[in-house]
């Protein structure tokens, strides 16, 4: 599968991020193979994110060309394998439905979306126009780890126990000729 993207990294302009390579491929050739460049694991992170529109990729690895799409803040979240234990399916099933409830009840519109790192997925929601400091102590309450936020100008996986920004990009620079 290919996706069209404004920019990937430090790569402005129009580029292809082809999921199946995991890397960016401009006039058809891989310029840039990200499971060879980058050692730390955090930046594999992909989320596939299901929207009103259809479906969305976001990482570190690439910025969606829906500038639209980046401009309305939110978190993802899951309540998958907490504090880094893996659960069985039926367990994070369970906990999921409770970080659903968690989130109804407190209002916000959210999709469900999927986050991958290699060949390990998890479920988990994107969750809209949410503040970041109650996103963190929304996934605090299910032991997370990190979040990843969106604040309509950057992005950033930010750990939830000391609300330091692991890594964080702003890609604004991606739209600027566009």
């Amino acid at each position: 599968m290919k996706f069209d993207v404004i920019g990937i990294g430090d790569y402005i302009g129009k580029c292809i991020y082809d999921e199946a390579e995991d890397g960016l491929l401009v006039d058809n050739k891989l310029v840039l193979d990200f499971k060879k460049k980058y050692k730390d694991y955090l930046k594999y992170t992909k989320f596939l994110i299901n929207t009103i529109d259809g479906r969305n990729w976001i990482s570190f690895q690439f910025i969606p060309a829906n500038k639209e799409f980046l401009d309305r803040k939110f978190a993802i979240i899951t309540a998958h394998n907490p504090k880094d234990l893996i659960l069985n399916d039926f367990l994070n099933f369970i906990r999921n439905t409770e970080l659903e409830s968690a989130i109804k009840i407190q209002g916000y519109d959210y999709m469900t979306s999927i986050g991958e790192l290699f060949d390990h997925s998890e479920e988990s929601f994107i969750i809209y126009d949410i503040e970041k400091d109650d996103a963190i102590s929304l996934a605090k309450k299910f032991d997370q780890d990190t979040i990843f936020y969106n604040s309509g100008k950057e992005i950033s996986i930010t750990k939830c126990d000391n609300n330091e920004d692991i890594l964080k990009y702003n890609y604004e620079k991606h739209f600027k000729g566009f």
